[in-house]
């Protein structure tokens, strides 16, 4: 027997979800949605955060949003001009160890771990 709650599927607003969770970690981050082959990206420069119209679940939504938020949050702490020349030397030096500029990227490992963090507490706020 199908249970009531089983069909209720209640839909979110990513960009409100999003530009709520930016503004309590005390960001001013501007959202905006694209297509792209990411998941989402931050933009240093204008601080902005891209995402997709559409995630497969809450849990990559919220994943995405968070990563890019850790981004934002290290661009705030450090500056502009230091968190580029910084985030630069961390994709050369992967690539000197013969490894992706991007994806092995210590600033991506970092911004990855602390979104699997925070993820537990949002997934419980949106339960």
């Amino acid at each position: 027997m199908i249970k009531l709650k089983d069909l209720i599927h209640e839909r979110i607003d990513f960009s409100d979800t999003a530009a709520q969770i930016v503004k309590s970690y005390k960001l001013k981050s501007k959202i905006r949605f694209g297509s792209g082959k990411n998941k989402g990206d931050y933009e240093w420069k204008s601080d902005t955060i891209n995402l997709r119209p559409s995630y497969s679940s809450i849990k990559e939504f919220l994943m995405t949003v968070l990563h890019e938020i850790h981004h934002a949050k290290e661009r705030k702490r450090m500056g502009v001009s230091k968190y580029e020349k910084e985030y630069q030397k961390a994709g050369d030096l992967a690539v000197h160890k013969g490894k992706d500029f991007h994806d092995d990227n210590e600033f991506e490992e970092d911004a990855e771990r602390w979104a699997k963090k925070e993820l537990f507490i949002w997934m419980k706020k949106i339960k």
